[in-house]
């Protein structure tokens, strides 16, 4: 499949971009670790990643804080009192998670191309300029949770961006590795999508996306 007439192309941050999964379960190996915690890491990340979908969707705060409140919440599931100076933890390292390898080379050859590209992403405001920084690309737009005081699926994030730009959607073509935050609802608003699936997860929904990849090294080929 090739998509032809885009112009803008919209990605997720972390996830996608950047090494989310990975810095996270570095993180919490880290700790448990250093703290002598009995603990099973088999699929922490990703109930990490339901806690804080669920912690998002109570009320906007602050990424900053959602992290927090989110591994507080997670390690007391798991059966853990952790201080609360602990809990910042991924607060601490975020601004220093990696991109993947393949990013700035890919993004280097859209730009090239004369594509806009813009991050709409679940997060604040002075954690994206140095993740940006990491990265090493100039983006056409950046569009944070903190900006919009939303955090996806919430359509607010693209709704900004075509305000922002006045742009058309047929125009747009949005690139995402998380199913639930910006696939789903990218659909829903009928955007055409292409699905990073850095995990092999399996579609569990009717909605699909238009062109799935296994990471981002081949997504100049279908634009």
């Amino acid at each position: 499949m090739i998509f032809k007439n885009k112009r803008y192309i919209t990605f997720d941050c972390y996830g996608t971009l950047i090494d989310w999964e990975g810095s996270i379960c570095a993180i919490f190996q880290k700790y448990v670790h250093d703290k002598n915690i009995k603990l099973n890491m088999n699929g922490l990340v990703q109930r990490y990643i339901k806690v804080e979908y669920e912690i998002e969707q109570e009320q906007y705060r602050k990424y900053k804080e959602v992290l927090k409140i989110a591994t507080k919440k997670l390690f007391k599931e798991e059966g853990f009192e952790i201080l609360d100076e602990d809990t910042d933890i991924l607060v601490n390292s975020i601004y220093k998670w990696p991109p993947f390898n393949e990013t700035r080379q890919i993004l280097s050859v859209l730009k090239n191309k004369g594509y806009k590209l813009v991050i709409l992403s679940n997060i604040d405001e002075d954690i994206i300029n140095e993740s940006i920084k990491l990265i090493g690309i100039n983006f056409d737009g950046i569009i944070t949770a903190e900006k919009v005081k939303s955090y996806k699926p919430s359509y607010k994030h693209w709704q900004e961006m075509l305000k922002q730009f006045n742009v058309a959607k047929e125009e747009v073509i949005h690139v995402a590795a998380s199913y639930m935050h910006d696939i789903i609802p990218a659909k829903e608003q009928s955007f055409n999508t292409i699905w990073i699936n850095r995990n092999n997860e399996k579609i569990t929904t009717a909605i699909k996306p238009d062109l799935e990849l296994t990471n981002l090294n081949s997504l100049p080929n279908y634009l």
